[in-house]
């Protein structure tokens, strides 16, 4: 009996781990949910993906608002997405940093390559502004 609790316990571990580490996502995950996020419109959903967007200023915040608010305008006036396909997903050596490129095809036809850079932190990963 003590070794199936221990073996319960040891599943709920592994299983709280991988969920706090941002549920085991990869950085195309990521990539492809900051994108769909600002298509519908969620804007703090979005902000929660970016690389120290919970500590941004009050000012930061509501440019950073306003910024993706409009790429959500933008999405919605060529139709919504239609697909996101990622082209590519790179791996740094040190398993830290990541960089994706996504296609996005939008309701109307149109596409466009979207670039993200994201790094790895203790709450998983999350899209960076750097290049």
């Amino acid at each position: 009996m003590k070794k199936i609790a221990s073996a319960t316990m040891i599943l709920a571990i592994i299983a709280l781990m991988v969920s706090c580490s941002g549920g085991g996502k990869s950085p195309a995950d990521v990539s492809k949910a900051f994108v769909t996020s600002i298509e519908k419109g969620n804007v703090d959903d979005a902000i929660k993906m970016l690389d120290g967007g919970d500590k941004a200023s009050e000012e930061d915040m509501t440019k950073l608002k306003a910024f993706l608010g409009e790429g959500s305008k933008q999405i919605a006036e060529k139709g919504g997405i239609k697909n996101i396909e990622v082209v590519s997903e790179e791996i740094s050596e040190d398993g830290k940093k990541a960089d994706v490129k996504l296609k996005i095809t939008y309701g109307n036809g149109e596409t466009d390559d979207s670039s993200s850079n994201l790094i790895l932190t203790d709450a998983g990963w999350k899209m960076t502004m750097e290049k």
